[in-house]
């Protein structure tokens, strides 16, 4: 499981380099497979590999500006809260899905930077605005994709964990 310690947001792609929509269509096969509280699924993803697409998404925030220099993008939509059996547990599923991305772009070699939405309104609304999201669904999360532009991209990056047994 070296992906988890060598996973870290790589913020410089190689934009020569393109990736196959059946690798994109893969991290979202693996997104899919992360929990979901009460299996209730409330995700959805579009995967956006338009350049002018990415460049509007690219405005959505300071820290979105990272997609400038990306060839791929996915963003994780949370669907109709009215329509799941625990609501409450949603931004959890997502985020879950959100690092099974990431992880899963580690392991195929590629380079990957989250790019938070929820629960910030005006970055969540301009990304919809952008994708088409309906109504009744969110934009939770972008994630950056390409081919790594740096020389080794990934490496072991853990500090120690501040951990407390039995009590705080």
């Amino acid at each position: 499981m070296d992906i988890i310690l060598n996973r870290r947001s790589v913020r410089k792609f190689d934009l020569s380099k393109k990736i196959s929509d059946e690798a994109l269509l893969d991290l979202c096969r693996y997104a899919e497979a992360a929990p979901s509280a009460r299996n209730q699924r409330g995700r959805a993803y579009i995967v956006i590999n338009d350049e002018e697409v990415i460049k509007k998404l690219a405005t959505v925030s300071q820290g979105s500006k990272i997609l400038n220099g990306a060839n791929s993008c996915i963003c994780v939509v949370g669907k109709d809260k009215s329509l799941l059996t625990t609501p409450l547990m949603q931004p959890m599923d997502l985020s879950a899905a959100t690092e099974n991305i990431l992880l899963r772009a580690t392991e195929k070699g590629l380079a990957s930077c989250w790019v938070g939405l929820y629960p910030m309104e005006e970055r969540m609304r301009a990304a919809e605005e952008i994708l088409g999201i309906p109504s009744n669904e969110f934009a939770f999360s972008l994630i950056a994709l390409g081919y790594p532009d740096i020389e080794n991209p990934f490496y072991d990056m853990a500090k120690p964990a501040e951990v407390s047994f039995n009590r705080r």
